[in-house]
């Protein structure tokens, strides 16, 4: 008994897999035996024609988010324990909640605060510690402009000496705005707007935001009025360590820069180096 011969042919697609086996008579094409064709998902939403690994990605960024955010509030009550601000019971520590973060914030600049209130305070500051940028968040197609331009606007609102009735401190700042019943809270508003010409745009704002640097400059303050008062409290080793806690923020993991086209064994060159600048001069030019 001879074996048939046959072909099997393929058409690749990017959402489909066509198929067809055909019967061969003297090595040519007879008939179809058999065809057909798997259509499946292109990844993308169909709504929008947005890639469904980008709902995925936020996500995951969201838990990650979430996740350094509890351990850091791990770590500053362990280091507040060690260095004497909170004490060691439960029960007390959940009492303090009872007070008012936003008025120790401003209060500390002038009075003295016991351990425990100081550390009521920076445990709040802790918990929104403010936007650092990197060059992730610097991109084109976000509302960083909107951010910035909030961030710039309530730095206005600062300084350092308290002149001209500015706030000294964001902490300040924000037990004012609560006395004076304004949001304490960064709020994202879309407003639209028609231009003279007819066509309406999206106007991207925030009532306030903080920034990193802000919150810095508070700690610093509130550190150094508080050391000044009680010195044998507010020492350097717990300063440096509760700093740590609150201003970290873990590097950017190096980019790849995957394998060379003409050359499969070796790295892509980094753009910076010299004989690659010379290389993309030459081939633009």
């Amino acid at each position: 008994m001879s074996k048939m011969r046959y072909r099997l042919a393929l058409d690749l697609g990017s959402t489909s897999l066509g198929w067809a086996m055909i019967r061969l008579k003297d090595d040519q094409p007879f008939a179809v035996i058999k065809a057909g064709v798997r259509i499946f998902s292109d990844g993308r939403n169909p709504k929008d024609g947005s890639s469904l690994a980008v709902t995925r990605r936020m996500a995951r960024g969201m838990r990650r988010r979430r996740d350094r955010l509890l351990k850091r509030k791990a770590r500053m009550m362990r280091l507040l324990i060690e260095h004497g601000f909170f004490p060691d019971d439960t029960a007390i520590r959940q009492a303090l909640t009872n007070i008012n973060p936003y008025e120790l914030r401003a209060k500390g600049l002038d009075t003295a605060l016991s351990p425990a209130e100081f550390a009521r305070a920076l445990f709040h500051i802790n918990q929104r510690r403010g936007f650092k940028s990197n060059r992730k968040t610097d991109k084109k197609d976000n509302d960083s402009g909107a951010l910035k331009t909030a961030i710039s606007a309530l730095r206005q609102q600062l300084d350092p000496e308290g002149s001209e009735g500015k706030a000294r401190t964001v902490g300040e700042l924000l037990w004012r705005r609560m006395q004076s019943g304004t949001g304490v809270r960064a709020r994202y508003r879309e407003t639209r707007v028609t231009k003279d010409d007819g066509k309406a745009r999206i106007d991207k704002s925030y009532d306030l935001y903080i920034d990193r640097a802000m919150v810095e400059a508070e700690f610093d303050a509130l550190w150094a009025k508080q050391a000044s008062l009680n010195p044998q409290q507010f020492h350097e080793a717990a300063r440096l360590a509760l700093k740590d806690c609150l201003l970290h923020q873990r590097r950017l993991r190096p980019v790849v820069p995957g394998r060379c086209t003409l050359m499969p064994d070796f790295e892509r060159a980094p753009l910076a180096l010299p004989s690659q600048q010379r290389f993309r001069i030459y081939q633009e030019v």
